[in-house]
């Protein structure tokens, strides 16, 4: 019978083989207002190598809200700020990107989200969950009229249209990659306690 291996960490060691504030984000922030920690982005934002690069990634087609989310939550992360400062200070510094894009002429978009098609599928949604609901109640009072059969083609013609849209938008290309798998020896996998 094989020994248990008592060298391995036990769960939840982690979070204890640190002192508290031995972390950047656990000590007090560095920058405690709103004003500070702006001026100390747009110092650094105004360097030109770091604009350039930002604008290298927007004109990529990154967005500027991932941009910026991830600028302060590594100031966070660093100790620089808090995360309410750096939720305060997100559509300040979002703006003043989109304003150095615009001043190179690079078409950016804020989020990858487009409100209007959000919004848009949102009131289909729920034209589609009205026209069944009233389809479903007039057949269940035993009409089979001229009205529903209205409705029932209005259903079929938007769940056309969905169909159509879905088909037209090209799908994501997906780069396959091939690894080899190697077999597990047995009592190695994630639950496993081997031969105790």
């Amino acid at each position: 019978m094989e020994e248990p291996n008592f060298g391995r960490p036990i769960p939840g060691n982690s979070l204890t083989t640190h002192k508290p504030g031995d972390r950047p984000w656990e000590r007090p922030p560095e920058m405690s207002t709103v004003e500070d920690t702006l001026r100390y982005y747009f110092k650094m934002l105004n360097n030109p190598d770091v604009i350039d690069d930002l604008m290298t990634l927007l004109d990529m087609g990154v967005p500027i809200r991932p941009i910026v989310q991830s600028i302060y939550t590594s100031g966070v992360m660093n100790g620089m700020h808090s995360l309410d400062v750096g939720l305060i200070i997100e559509d300040t510094m979002s703006e003043f990107l989109a304003t150095v894009a615009k001043s190179y002429d690079i078409d950016f978009t804020f989020t990858e989200e487009d409100p209007a098609n959000s919004k848009e599928a949102k009131n289909e949604r729920r034209t589609t969950m009205m026209l069944q609901a009233a389809i479903e109640r007039g057949e269940a009072q035993g009409e089979d009229d001229e009205g529903v059969q209205l409705l029932k083609q209005m259903a079929e013609t938007i769940e056309a249209e969905e169909e159509v849209t879905q088909e037209e938008e090209p799908p994501m290309p997906v780069e396959e990659e091939q690894q080899e798998e190697m077999p597990m020896p047995e009592g190695a996998g994630l639950m496993s306690r081997g031969d105790m």
